[in-house]
Order: C-alpha cells, then structure tokens, then sequence
C-alpha cells in the first residue's frame, strides 16, 4: 500500500492510498479458500471443489465485499500510520476530476475486475490537537441559599393546590374546567383498538393539559353516565410514531364528576398524603429545597465553568463539526418559530445577523465538546450500561403510557442513545474539574439564585437569547408530590 499526500491545510487532509490489484486478488482468493470449507456445489463432495470453479461462480458476489473491506482497512491504517484521527466520516472518491457518478462506477468496475490497481482519495478533516488549561489557575463562585420557613410555605400552599381535594357535583349538574372526572375509555383508530388507548377509572382534571389536546374540551358540559365519542387528532411530533398525526375517536363513559373545595393545609392533609404528620411533611418539602438549591448552585458553578474554559481553550475546530452544529440548532430554531403557529419573518428581522450568533455557539459546543472528550480519554471517564439504563427509564416517564414504546424508540437509534449518554459523561467530566478548580462559596438570597440569567441562554440552549427557559425550581416540588402520589396510593390500596 501506498499513501502520499495531496493537501495539508489547517485541519483539512486529502491523501492518496494505492493498494495493488494483486492484494485484491489475494484478498479474494483467501476468502474463497474460506468459503471452499463450507460451500456445497453439485457435482462436487464438501471441501473438494477447485478454487477455480469458486472463483467463476463467486467472484462477481464476493469482489464488492473484498474491495469494500481494503478500502476500510486500508483507510484506518493510512490514519494510524500518520497518527491522525478523523474528526467526521472521510470522504472516498476513484475519479479524479470533476465528480461523476458515471466516472465513479467506471473506476470501480475497473477495480473490482481487476483491470487497475485500487487507488481512492480520501478527504477527511482531523481532529485538534487540545490542551488542557491549568485547571489551579481557574477559580469559579458557587452561589448558595439557605432553605427558610417562607419557602416552604409557598412549595406547601402550592401541594395543595395539586392536590385538591373534591367533592361530588349534584346530579344533573354538567363538568367544567377545574372538575375532575372519573371515565372508562377505548381509543381507536380506523376502527381497530390501539396499544395503551384504554382506561377504566381514570381521573382527569378538566383544563390540566393531560390529555391531547382536544380531549377534555369535549368533556366539558358532560353527565354523569354519558357516553361520549371524543375524536383527537395525534400531534404530528407526538412521540410514539405510529400514533403521530393519527385521527382516533374515544370511546368515553363518564362515571363520576367532582368540583374542587379548598384545601385545608394540616394534619390530616398531610396524613392524606401518606406523611405521619404536617411536620412530616414539610421536613420532606424542605430536604427537597435543599436537593433543589444545590442543583441550581451547580447549574451556575457550571455555567461559570464553561465560561471560562471557552476563553482559555485556544484550538483549531473542524468546520464540517462546526457547520452540522450550525445546521442542527438553527433548524430547531426555525423549527420552534413555525410549531408556534408564527412566520419566520416575523421573528427573524436580520437573519444574517441571528446566524452569525447561532454559529457562535456551535463553535462554543464544539469547542467544550472536544475537549470534554479529551478529558474523558485522558481520564478514562464513562458511563456504565446501569447509569445509561436509569436516566433512559426516567426519560421514558414523561410520557406515562408510553414507556415501552420510548425506550425501543431510543435504543433502536444509536443517535438517540448518544443523547442519553452524552450528557451523563459531560456531568463526570464536569465534577472531575470542579475537585481540580479553585471554588468560593457566596450566600445569597432565594430570589437571587432562582433569578434567570437570560444572557447566557443562547450559549447553552438551541434556543434564541429571548426565550426564556423553565427553571428547575418551577415546580420544586415534583419530587415530593411524586412521593405523597405514591404514599396515597399504597394507603388507598390497603
């Protein structure tokens, strides 16, 4: 094999490998001695056929594959031997000129009979040679609050107000936003009943969004015992995909309708709950603050972080990385602006100007991603099946119905998976330079740490600087109330 080289600028590579036609014919042959072991020809007993005949009958089949695996061989040799690692898939021609397919599948042709040597042009871009900062030169604030009585007064008041507690409508008296209605319903679609369509005694709150939309407005004015057909139409990106975009009708019975009454927030509130006391309780709401606060503190820390390394981290990226990053969050962007029912124009007044913002934070990404996997080479730093597995299943959650169907939808998509994956490295990566950095700790007001920093939003988010994202302490309490969900539930099941 020989490789010789065409172009070296920046970090752009073009090579040329050429690989003689008698290590293709060798190639061939000891695949065919492979295939004489096994192969059973009439006319001849097992393992006694000439090599020759396998090679008229099986040669035209096999030359693809064997031409094929040289290329990928030879290819990753050529790397290794030239101490490169690519930083995107390499790009393989046989014609030299201006590109045609027609040119293209001659070369190829000529190469698989044998008629010309396997010579190819390999156009890759390399990966940057990274750095590491000195990590003891780095110091960053980390930010604290201390959980008081008045925040756990505003999580309590807001428990209560999802947790309300109701009372049977009269009869003959119709369900309306706020009621909750027990219903028995079957889903179906051109007639024929669908996975996880169907319920008996589920409780709905009318006006809460559970359901898709469409759904409970239609229960609105309902009786007790009637039967109503509710037909929906899916979401086009709902996330189970046989059902996205879909018509189905709702075969629905309405077995119970109940109005909210005030909460009363004590003992027995919290008894109800599945706490031994109102004490109980707002202990727990408290432990959460805390869990809470310190996620947001090490959101900052982080944030802080990434500033800082984006400013001392000094490489060359590789433009195709940056350009799909580009690619990727500005269509989410224009992707977001029309799912929002407005026109791109209307959003967008200096396009030129948004993309140049947008291509600043794909270097950004790709710049704290390579090196994020440089430290997790170095370091060995990863993820074991069990971590991945966990925050698959918890992803799987938001959408109560449809786990199983989510969690083939990831695993069947290795793009996916890196999603779910990616994200739980980068954290290791990050805490493994948090022991390494200089940290200072600054007490600060509740208001202060849950106040939103709407400059660093396009940095971190697909999303434009005024979109204002949702803090983790919107619903500081999900934690809690799902554990007084199930505390109530193992009390209503004894």
């Amino acid at each position: 094999m020989n490789v010789s080289e065409v172009l070296v600028k920046d970090l752009n590579r073009e090579i040329k490998v050429e690989v003689p036609k008698d290590h293709i014919e060798n190639k061939l042959l000891s695949k065919l001695e492979d295939l004489k072991k096994t192969v059973q020809l009439k006319g001849f007993r097992p393992g006694k056929v000439p090599i020759a005949h396998l090679r008229r009958v099986f040669s035209e089949r096999l030359m693809p594959e064997v031409v094929e695996e040289i290329i990928k061989d030879s290819s990753k040799k050529a790397l290794n031997d030239r101490n490169e690692k690519s930083a995107i898939q390499p790009k393989i021609t046989f014609y030299e000129g201006k590109p045609s397919e027609e040119k293209e599948k001659e070369e190829i042709d000529k190469i698989i009979n044998l008629q010309k040597d396997l010579t190819y042009k390999m156009v890759y871009e390399i990966m940057p040679e990274i750095k590491i900062p000195k990590y003891d030169g780095i110091s960053v604030i980390k930010k604290i609050a201390k959980v008081v009585k008045e925040d756990v007064d505003e999580a309590l008041v807001k428990i209560a107000e999802e947790n309300k507690s109701f009372e049977d409508r009269k009869e003959k008296e119709k369900a309306s936003i706020g009621d909750q209605v027990t219903i028995d319903f079957i889903g179906k679609i051109d007639g024929e009943i669908f996975e996880g369509g169907s319920a008996n005694d589920a409780p709905l709150v009318l006006g809460s969004g559970s359901f898709i939309p469409g759904f409970e407005d239609q229960l609105q004015g309902a009786l007790v015992d009637k039967e109503i057909n509710i037909k929906v139409k899916f979401p086009d990106d709902y996330q189970v995909e046989q059902l996205a975009g879909k018509e189905a009708i709702f075969e629905t019975k309405v077995k119970k309708i109940e109005k909210p009454t005030k909460t009363k927030i004590d003992n027995d509130f919290a008894k109800r709950l599945g706490f031994d006391d109102l004490k109980k309780l707002k202990d727990q709401i408290s432990e959460q603050l805390e869990k809470d606060y310190e996620s947001i503190s090490k959101s900052k820390v982080k944030r802080e972080l990434l500033d800082k390394l984006n400013l001392d981290l000094d490489f060359d990226l590789p433009p195709t990385m940056v350009n799909e990053e580009f690619e990727s969050i500005w269509s989410n962007y224009i992707k977001e602006i029309t799912d929002s029912g407005k026109k791109v124009e209307d959003v967008i007044k200096d396009e030129k100007k948004s993309q140049k913002e947008y291509k600043d934070i794909a270097k950004r990404r790709v710049k704290i991603g390579l090196f994020f996997n440089k430290v997790s080479e170095d370091e060995s730093i990863d993820v074991t099946e069990d971590e991945v597995n966990k925050a698959l299943f918890e992803q799987a959650r938001k959408y109560p119905g449809q786990e199983s169907e989510i969690i083939k939808l990831y695993q069947n998509n290795p793009n996916a998976m890196m999603q779910i994956r990616s994200p739980l490295i980068e954290e290791k990566v990050v805490d493994y330079i948090l022991e390494l950095v200089k940290i200072k700790e600054e007490v600060i007001s509740r208001s202060q740490l849950l106040a939103h920093d709407h400059d660093h939003d396009h940095e971190h988010s697909s999303k434009p600087k005024k979109t204002v994202k949702k803090s983790k302490t919107d619903d500081k309490t999900k934690d809690v109330k799902k554990k007084t969900k199930a505390n109530s539930e193992k009390k209503t099941k004894k």
